[in-house]
């Protein structure tokens, strides 16, 4: 699998979230050994839980179709981007989008 950027928008158990942030083996410092010394995506949700997902656990669920990817930017965010602004705007659109949806299944009748 090749590796996810700042902005991919995840679908994960019909609940979307973006990364937030890539954090690269041995960068993060923490006195904690819970986080592996592996890649990690930090993953925004729009429900407001963050979460860090090692790169083998996200590889298994996406390739189990538990995560689907639902939009990978073409260049990464820059890591100054607010979450919640990314969030706000990927909702709004996804908004429009089902609208349409209704919209045209209605006229399709």
């Amino acid at each position: 699998m090749k590796k996810l950027k700042i902005g991919t928008l995840i679908n994960d158990n019909n609940k979307l979230g973006v990364i937030t942030k890539v954090i690269k083996m041995g960068t993060l410092d923490v006195a904690v050994d819970i986080i592996n010394w592996r890649a990690n995506y930090e993953v925004h949700y729009i429900d407001g839980i963050v979460s860090i997902l090692g790169c083998k656990t996200l590889e298994r669920l996406i390739k189990e179709d538990k995560i689907q990817i639902v939009f990978t930017p073409t260049t990464p965010l820059p890591p100054s981007s607010s979450s919640s602004e990314i969030l706000r705007e990927t909702m709004h659109q996804r908004e429009q989008d089902q609208q349409r949806k209704r919209k045209n299944r209605r006229k399709e009748c």
